[in-house]
């Protein structure tokens, strides 16, 4: 959704929030975190009601057998109403009260005003809150994509109701219909700061996630790899110099790419391999990652090797990632997963 089709959406729904508000529904939100140890909530549920899954967290993929296990529940379960069957540790949102249907279509269309990268991040942060907290060991998470439970999430991010209190039931103070009023003016204020702050659309100027340094025969699978990093982050979050060819055909280009892999990127990919060091645009952008290293922001780098080939400037304590026998899927997720260990938020 464009950016003034976006505000004007917004605009509706905050207008149709307010109404629903100002009438003071007996309509209440509450949050239910289940576990394997503690059984669900055991009160009476208000009638009408709407029950929906958020996010699980099921276990750490280092366990025996976990992969089977996840397989098995994954086909007995249905994901969008219960969520994955033997997950550790659920999250519910109980909608209760007269409006609760009325609730839930206006909620629906509020969800559906972010992108798929918007969506992405709203799910992301209550599962990175409860990743801080555990072992470092790659988890495994589920989300619902509904738009109901991504609204929900964002709600509830602002709310600072997304961290697990590690009680069966927690009620929240407001109705739904003010938490979204409140949600929504954060959106309006948000996007009417950045338009006024809004910078030059020049190359020079954006932002990236993450940036993709690589030699040019391996282009077939890291085409792959940065299509699939855009679906999930956004467009304009990854620099895979294919989405940008016409920003690139410029004179002094040499100049811009340092500026883009040392200053306007929050990760940098490196897919190394043995012509990875012979090409000439590989050596230009891995100066300007050296230079990182030297200036000890190293844990923006992320090494991927093709194959073990000698490359200067890195030592055998450096460490890195085989991807030699990993599909591009397998590849995009671990920097996803790097991307979402980092302190900024994506």
């Amino acid at each position: 959704m464009r950016a003034r089709a976006k505000r004007s959406e917004l605009l509706r729904l905050q207008n149709a929030f307010e109404s629903e508000a100002a009438q003071f529904h007996d309509l209440s939100l509450s949050i239910l975190y289940l576990t394997q140890q503690q059984p669900p909530t055991n009160r009476p549920f208000r009638s009408p009601n709407h029950l929906i899954m958020l996010w699980q967290y099921y276990g750490h993929l280092e366990e025996p057998n976990m992969a089977d296990r996840l397989i098995a529940n994954l086909r007995t379960s249905n994901v969008p109403l219960a969520g994955v069957r033997g997950s550790e540790f659920s999250c519910f949102a109980l909608l209760e009260g007269p409006r609760v249907k009325h609730f839930v279509r206006m909620a629906t269309r509020a969800g559906s005003i972010f992108s798929k990268g918007e969506s992405y991040r709203i799910e992301t942060r209550a599962l990175r809150d409860f990743a801080s907290n555990s072992p470092k060991v790659r988890p495994i998470f589920v989300s619902n994509r509904n738009p109901l439970a991504i609204w929900l999430n964002y709600v509830l991010h602002h709310l600072g109701k997304t961290h697990p209190r590690y009680l069966p039931e927690v009620k929240v103070d407001i109705d739904p219909f003010a938490a979204s009023l409140f949600a929504i003016d954060k959106l309006l204020k948000t996007a009417s700061k950045s338009s006024k702050t809004r910078r030059p659309s020049g190359l020079e100027q954006t932002r990236f996630r993450i940036a993709l340094s690589f030699p040019g025969q391996h282009r077939p699978y890291i085409e792959k790899v940065a299509s699939i990093l855009r679906n999930k982050l956004g467009d304009g979050a990854v620099f895979y110099d294919i989405y940008y060819q016409a920003q690139l055909a410029r004179p002094n280009l040499d100049v811009l790419l340092q500026r883009i892999y040392r200053r306007n990127s929050d990760l940098i990919v490196v897919f190394l391999c043995e012509d990875y060091v012979h090409k000439e645009w590989c050596g230009l952008e891995w100066r300007a990652i050296r230079d990182i290293i030297k200036e000890s922001h190293d844990d923006k780098i992320m090494l991927l090797r093709f194959d073990r080939a000698s490359v200067p400037g890195l030592f055998g304590i450096d460490g890195y990632v085989d991807i030699s026998e990993w599909s591009a899927s397998q590849t995009a997720d671990a920097i996803i997963g790097r991307l979402q260990s980092m302190a900024i938020d994506p």
